[in-house]
């Protein structure tokens, strides 16, 4: 396959991403964290930077731009759906282009598709990030260049990208000792030992600062403590999680367990062991990581970026080693348009759980306006979580919805598991509640929380 189809395929698959992105920006942007993120932007027009993954910035810029820009609040949530997609095509273009390595800009383009679904609507996530930029760091590691060759600005470039990378996630080691390990034993990508020994100790000088040095953020001390199952759990097989991926895997990561065949048939037949041993020893063991420390199962949208590596594991084999098996050029351009075009068709059909809670957030705002306070309380067991999913981010959801419908006059709905411990406020007519805390209108910029005289937060059910 020659570069230029590489080149058409990034720009009609991350084109059609990029349109699904702005057409349902809405159910991408008024979920969970996205909410949150867009309200600390628009709150301080600062980045909202989470459990020191700075590297978030990259993709946080679209929505600050627009903040700083003083643009509409829909402006910033487009610019924020659509900023995601744009950030993976400059990783992929970033690969093609620049750093000339056609093959891997086509593995983030699979990266993006090949196994992504949930994680799609669940926009905002790092790892997702921090696996794209990986790649690119891959390309710029192995152009065939020593170390004496590089300039001062390449070499500032190689040390920024290693830390923002080593920051974007608790699991990003993983995929990097797979990353550098299978550029050393590929013959077109020959990376140098000097580079993977440099990166290898620079990567444990850096770990070593993050996790004994700096406070680690209590997030992933959290998560990290789920590797403890590893020593009370007394079967790692019989799991709740390792059943749910079997289930995932025949609904929506169908292609993984193809690639992977695929590719273990043709390393076994080429006889290329040390590839083989990699991809085996690096899936199934990063997979049974995974699944042991969640044993009990976690919704998909959210486990879901966990397990996405598995994908660069099959994808860079299958990129390498069996498509260039495939000769006839007609053959190829056909099948990598069928494996675009289904999984793209896969991503926007898994837009209704999010138009369902969007839906239901409508008519709560709808039910909300008959009321004498535009501010209420529930209680989550109120409302219906198999639509609604997730409750944490109410706040932050209702916020930019009813900005939506009115710029001049947001309202506030905050669902709660205690709606109690906010009854100490609501005396409070200046006040808006968020789970995370409790702002005062005048500390809040007015272009986009405008809050006029809207009553006294209330309990209430919205029946």
């Amino acid at each position: 396959m020659q570069t230029k189809h590489v080149l058409i395929f990034g720009l009609l698959g991350y084109l059609a991403l990029g349109t699904l992105a702005a057409y349902f920006y809405q159910e991408r942007t008024i979920f969970l964290d996205s909410s949150f993120i867009l309200f600390s932007i628009a709150s301080t027009g600062e980045f909202a930077i989470q459990a020191n993954r700075f590297g978030s910035a990259l993709t946080q810029f679209f929505p600050w731009l627009g903040v700083n820009l003083h643009l509409p609040i829909r402006a910033v949530m487009i610019l924020y759906s659509v900023g995601i997609v744009f950030y993976y095509f400059l990783c992929f273009y970033a690969a093609f282009k620049w750093l000339k390595n056609s093959k891997l800009a086509l593995s983030i383009l699979l990266i993006n598709t090949f196994m992504v679904s949930y994680t799609f609507w669940w926009m905002q996530i790092e790892f997702a990030q921090g696996i794209a930029l990986s790649v690119v760091f891959l390309a710029f590691m192995t152009r065939e260049r020593q170390w004496q060759d590089y300039t001062a600005v390449e070499i500032s470039a190689f040390f920024l990208l290693l830390v923002t990378l080593l920051y974007f996630h608790p699991l990003m080691p993983f995929l990097l000792i797979y990353l550098l390990l299978f550029g050393l034993i590929d013959e077109q990508l020959k990376l140098p030992k000097k580079q993977l020994w440099t990166v290898a100790i620079l990567s444990g000088v850096i770990l070593f600062f993050k996790n004994y040095v700096m406070t680690i953020a209590a997030y992933d001390d959290q998560a990290d403590r789920g590797i403890s199952n590893f020593s009370t759990l007394p079967n790692y097989f019989d799991i709740q999680s390792n059943y749910n991926f079997i289930e995932y895997c025949q609904k929506d990561y169908y292609l993984l367990p193809l690639g992977l065949l695929a590719c273990l048939i043709v390393l076994s037949v080429q006889r290329k062991w040390k590839k083989l041993l990699l991809l085996t020893g690096m899936f199934f063991g990063y997979l049974l990581l995974v699944n042991v420390s969640y044993y009990q199962g976690m919704p998909q949208f959210h486990i879901e970026s966990f397990y996405l590596p598995l994908s660069v594991f099959v994808i860079l084999p299958l990129v390498f080693d069996v498509f260039p098996l495939i000769k006839k050029r007609p053959i190829m351009l056909t099948l990598l348009g069928l494996i675009l075009c289904i999984r793209i068709v896969h991503i926007g059909s898994l837009h209704k759980p999010y138009s369902n809670r969007l839906a239901l957030q409508n008519k709560m705002l709808d039910k909300l306006e008959k009321l004498d306070s535009k501010k209420l309380v529930l209680d989550q067991k109120d409302v219906p979580l198999d639509t609604l999913i997730m409750s944490w981010g109410s706040s932050f959801e209702f916020w930019l919805l009813s900005s939506l419908r009115n710029p001049e006059a947001p309202r506030s709905i905050v669902i709660d598991e205690d709606p109690a411990r906010f009854d100490w406020t609501m005396s409070n007519n200046s006040a808006f509640f968020t789970e995370w805390g409790i702002y005062n209108y005048g500390d809040l910029p007015k272009r986009y929380f405008n809050f006029t005289d809207i009553g006294y937060y209330q309990k209430a059910k919205l029946e």
